[in-house]
């Protein structure tokens, strides 16, 4: 195969824990060292993150606008190649992970403009993070995203997570870059735009990433309000669902709440609540055994908890989205961790 010049991306801020694990796979990649470059693009990090990248040959640019889609505009600006590739700095790539997309783009139509894998789970994480991961791999954690699902096949999909994707950098141009407005959901955006233009996405199970999983309850919870919030913004934008099932659980939310004050003076409406909230546990039991199946551990049936948790944090962050002034209005310098 040929090996085209690859520019490999890494927006970070504040990842001393993981950052010098994800440079060192990206340094041992089986692919020619003169035909790629890693661009580290820091969010001006208050720990020791900086020091760490600097002990390593490779390029390091400084984001003082801190947000991960204003990290991705810088590094495409100063890429040499006319192949791009994104990961993030918790995560370690495979070493066949370039290889891969890169023999896939040569073997791909001219339409295809965007090539990633899988985002898998570190078996060493702690239990928390692990379940969370598992349980969005589900159908009821994740819609059948590729941003989660993780398929076993190769398929053209929709989207791709910037986690693990490599685009040719001229699709990224045509539509103007990530849009810096967007604290997160700014890799959905730019897919949507890209999509728009008639291209295409191929998700190839043999690129793949191990992505670190973290958090508490509680962080978790903030996290999913965040993603609801931009997902409404999302649609505010484009006037469209970038996701299918972004609306469910907003409406499922509003739908329980309306049955809820009618059931104060009618029957009915209390009889089909209950109805419809034991089909919905009965579908987030089935999942968190099979959350258990995979994990090989009884701690699966956190996602019990975890799933409806994620639902609703969700959905009342889309709802709050629609209840208030534009937030992208408001973010322009929102300085949260990349």
């Amino acid at each position: 195969m040929r090996f085209p010049f690859v520019s490999v991306i890494v927006g970070i801020r504040n990842e001393e824990k993981f950052i010098e694990e994800c440079i060192e796979s990206l340094l041992n990649l089986d692919y020619p060292k003169d035909s790629y470059e890693i661009i580290i693009v820091d969010g001006m990090s208050t720990d020791k993150t900086r020091d760490i990248v600097q002990k390593y040959p490779i390029k390091l640019l400084l984001n003082e606008r801190k947000n991960v889609a204003a990290a991705r505009n810088l590094g495409v600006k100063n890429a040499r190649g006319e192949l791009i590739a994104f990961t993030d700095g918790d995560c370690k790539v495979d070493p066949l992970w370039l290889k891969t997309l890169v023999h896939e783009m040569q073997a791909s139509p001219e339409d295809v403009v965007c090539f990633g894998g899988p985002n898998l789970i570190f078996d060493t994480d702690p239990v928390f993070g692990r379940v969370v991961g598992y349980a969005q791999e589900s159908f009821l954690g994740s819609g059948g995203s590729a941003q989660s699902k993780n398929s076993t096949k190769k398929h053209y999909v929709g989207s791709l997570p910037n986690c693990n994707a490599m685009y040719k950098k001229a699709a990224i141009q045509e539509v103007g870059g990530f849009d810096e407005r967007f604290v997160v959901g700014q890799d959905g955006d730019l897919n949507y735009r890209i999509g728009k233009k008639g291209n295409k996405f191929l998700y190839i199970p043999n690129a793949q990433v191990l992505h670190h999983r973290r958090g508490t309850l509680k962080s978790f919870s903030v996290r999913m309000f965040k993603y609801g919030m931009w997902m409404a913004e999302l649609f505010k934008k484009h006037g469209e669902f970038v996701r299918w099932y972004a609306f469910l659980p907003s409406i499922a939310i509003v739908f329980a709440v309306a049955l809820l004050i009618a059931s104060i003076k009618y029957s009915t409406p209390s009889l089909l609540l209950l109805v419809l909230t034991a089909v919905y546990f009965i579908l987030v039991f089935v999942t968190s055994i099979q959350v258990a199946y995979k994990m090989k551990s009884k701690y699966g049936l956190f996602a019990l908890f975890i799933i409806p948790v994620q639902h609703i944090a969700y959905g009342l962050g889309f709802l709050y989205s629609f209840t208030n002034s534009p937030l992208i209005s408001k973010t322009r310098s929102c300085s949260d961790n990349v």
